[in-house]
């Protein structure tokens, strides 16, 4: 199992997008996917149409419920977290009660590492796991990052962009240091790029210069498919599977899937 926290501390770049995009692009090549939705706002529980609580969700348990538990979480129980959505990825959902157990998380001396000890029980289940994220390094994206093998940053094509990147990068090199010393990043991916702004091509040759081969080949493009398909809670594959967007994210995650391997190893995909 690969796990991939999708993180950039600056809002608006596409995390949840890329999460929800990314994850059924691999499924839809045969990968076992699940998608966790850190993210207070729950926006990727929206985006792939789950609703804790009402049919045919009504017995799904949320991921605040993780982060509180003062017991381990094993067995049939850890199944109640796990929802599988109707684009066929699975998912650990979120409600508004995430944004209450950072202050609770506090007074836990294991608080960093709550959410790699839940996804270590589920390690045998699946072969890629996307993180999603708030925009802020609170305990929540703490846990992400603790959890993870590696991180994706999204990013627009703005001057502020690199800004963001040298961010989550002194984020990485803290939690390297003191919880997960195999962390890194797996790449930058451009997203919402624009080849016809000058801005577009200046910033994405200021990324290119300074990162060289951590920044994605692939870029997702602006097109307006992909924003439509949140609005319809589908992935752009199933909401218009021949438009930009589409081609796109299943673009990036053949780079994905090859940068993983390379990274330290991934199951093939089923055939």
């Amino acid at each position: 199992m690969k796990i991939i926290t999708i993180a950039n501390q600056k809002g608006g770049v596409g995390k949840t997008t890329a999460t929800m995009n990314l994850g059924v692009a691999l499924q839809r090549r045969g990968y076992r996917v699940l998608l966790v939705d850190g993210d207070p706002q729950a926006n990727l529980t929206s985006y792939l149409g789950v609703t804790p609580g009402e049919a045919p969700f009504e017995n799904l348990r949320t991921l605040d419920e993780i982060y509180l538990s003062k017991r381990p979480i094993d067995g049939e129980l850890r199944r109640q977290f796990i929802a599988v959505s109707g684009s066929g990825v699975s998912l650990i959902a979120s409600d508004r009660a995430l944004s209450g157990v950072e202050h609770y998380l506090f007074s836990r001396p294991d608080r960093e590492l709550v959410l790699s000890r839940f996804l270590a029980g589920i390690r045998d289940e699946f072969d890629y796991v996307f993180l999603d994220t708030p925009p802020s390094l609170n305990l929540l994206t703490v846990n992400a990052l603790c959890a993870a093998d590696a991180v994706l940053v999204p990013v627009q094509p703005e001057f502020f962009s690199l800004e963001g990147i040298v961010k989550i990068r002194q984020s990485i090199e803290e939690i390297r240091s003191r919880w997960n010393p195999r962390l890194s990043i797996l790449g930058v991916l451009p997203n919402q790029v624009s080849h016809r702004r000058k801005l577009s091509r200046e910033v994405l040759d200021t990324l290119r210069a300074e990162l060289g081969d951590a920044l994605f080949a692939t870029a997702i493009h602006d097109n307006a498919a992909v924003a439509e398909s949140s609005g319809h809670a589908e992935s752009v594959l199933d909401y218009d599977r021949a438009s930009r967007g589409a081609r796109d994210f299943t673009e990036a995650a053949e780079e994905l899937i090859r940068r993983t391997t390379n990274h330290g190893g991934s199951k093939q995909a089923r055939t």
